[in-house]
């Protein structure tokens, strides 16, 4: 299909079910905002938006209240020459990890770095004092509770300074 055809056929979608659709049409280029026509809305609608954006004061869980797992892997950063800049391009899958104050936080870590020599850890110093040190296809886990507020960097002690993170731990 074209994109002339895709233009008419969304067209033809958008006004049947209702929407109006400024088209605007430049080389290679089409943008279309789509806008209900009158101030449509429902109340079950609304209901969802109050929810979605009302402050709970703490972070909703999709764990069991009071824990949060965390689920790090190993990853690479694309296209980083490390022999040219002379820094290691690994990196974790997850930079921020957030929990509340009393939380019991459980760190899953996997070393899926494609070479077989590269050791990975996953560090975290006081006061929880994490220290889960991989080899090439291992995986281990830490638990501790989140009993201090504040910022606490995690690291691989092998791969520093591009291999960090941070816990935040909220009141």
């Amino acid at each position: 299909m074209n994109i002339t055809t895709l233009g008419l056929f969304t067209k033809l979608f958008a006004l049947t079910i209702g929407l109006s659709m400024p088209t605007v049409v430049a080389p290679n280029l089409i943008t279309q905002a789509f806008a209900q026509d009158e101030n449509e809305t429902s109340e079950t609608g609304m209901k969802n938006m109050s929810n979605a954006t009302r402050t709970l004061g703490k972070i909703p869980s999709m764990s069991t209240p009071g824990e949060k797992t965390f689920y790090v892997f190993t990853s690479e950063v694309e296209n980083v020459d490390e022999n040219k800049l002379k820094v290691a391009g690994d990196s974790y899958s997850v930079h921020t990890l957030v929990a509340n104050k009393g939380d019991k936080v459980t760190v899953k870590f996997y070393n899926v770095d494609d070479v077989q020599t590269e050791r990975h850890s996953f560090t975290i110093g006081d006061p929880y004092k994490v220290d889960i040190d991989l080899g090439f296809g291992q995986s281990g886990n830490a638990t501790f509770t989140a009993d201090e507020t504040g910022v606490f960097p995690y690291y691989c002690r092998y791969h520093l300074p591009v291999m960090t993170g941070q816990l935040i731990v909220l009141p």
